[in-house]
């Protein structure tokens, strides 16, 4: 469940992000400096003992200066029940979320969270596995598509 995190009156955004680089970032993290805005994108993956999750989260901070507002979402990537890994992306978000909520308190930062909703990509096509919609005029008499990744066609099911 990817979520938003919305935070007002942030005086700076230096303490935010060392928390997420400490304790959630533990893979790749790319900060800019702007003059009005600071953004920043970190990952996190997960990998670990037999019999458990591997998952991959992102966080993408945008901080502006200016309106002392800062946005922050943070989403599952990537990643499924494997031979290693440990955890499930969704307590992880919860955890990032918990102690995101801590630092807020303390610096009497106001705090909301809203849960996003993903758009469904469109069909997947069962040859390729890439989703795409698919427009009334280009769907056949007979209900298939041609794939517009690898061109065969395929009953469409479901075109949301």
């Amino acid at each position: 469940m990817p979520i938003r995190i919305l935070l007002q009156n942030v005086e700076e955004v230096e303490s935010l992000l060392e928390l997420i680089k400490k304790d959630y970032a533990n893979d790749y993290r790319r900060i800019w400096s702007l003059d009005d805005r600071t953004i920043a994108v970190l990952m996190y993956e997960r990998l670990g003992v037999i019999g458990g999750y591997t998952f991959t989260v992102m966080t993408i901070v945008d901080y502006s200066i200016e309106d002392r507002f800062c946005e922050i979402q943070v989403r599952y990537v990537g990643g499924n029940l494997s031979f290693l890994g440990t955890g499930k992306s969704e307590d992880f978000i919860k955890e990032i979320t918990s102690s995101i909520e801590t630092l807020a308190k303390e610096k009497l930062w106001k705090f909301q969270v809203e849960k996003v909703k993903i758009r469904n990509a469109g069909t997947p096509c069962p040859n390729c596995k890439k989703a795409y919609r698919y427009p009334k005029e280009k769907i056949r008499e007979d209900g298939t598509v041609e794939c517009q990744n690898c061109g065969k066609p395929f009953i469409l099911q479901d075109n949301l």
